[in-house]
């Protein structure tokens, strides 16, 4: 049985090689500037924010990869069925007591913490710098 953080880190490493957009429309590296955005607005103001960036965008992408991690059966804080941003915040919105959604918060940060170490910044050749 592996532990939390063990999921976490696994989760977090899934996503940082995905190859998916994990830096934003303009280079920013949205897995650096998203725990802050959740921390001072809330996660999810956070999701209503990655949701108007639209599907295929860092924000939503990243967001994406959180609520698959959330609905781990191992992490378990959403439904197995809510994997993607839509049905997380679906799911937060209209379905979850507060106590689920700070639970959710929690866990988001958790995650967040692995994955923003996972996720190579762009050095000024293109390249990527692993000084980090």
């Amino acid at each position: 049985m592996k532990n939390l953080e063990q999921i976490r880190a696994a989760n977090a490493l899934d996503y940082a090689q995905a190859d998916v957009n994990t830096r934003g429309a303009k280079g920013g590296e949205v897995v650096k500037k998203l725990p802050a955005l959740i921390m001072s607005n809330g996660l999810l103001a956070a999701g209503a924010f990655a949701y108007a960036k639209g599907d295929g965008e860092g924000w939503y992408v990243c967001f994406n990869h959180l609520a698959t991690h959330l609905a781990h059966q191992e992490i378990g804080v959403v439904p197995r069925d809510k994997q993607d941003l839509k049905g997380l915040l679906q799911y937060l919105t209209q379905q979850a007591d507060s106590s689920t959604l700070k639970h959710a918060t929690d866990e988001a940060l958790a995650w967040l913490s692995y994955a923003r170490r996972f996720v190579k910044k762009s050095n000024r050749d293109g390249g990527t710098d692993d000084s980090d």
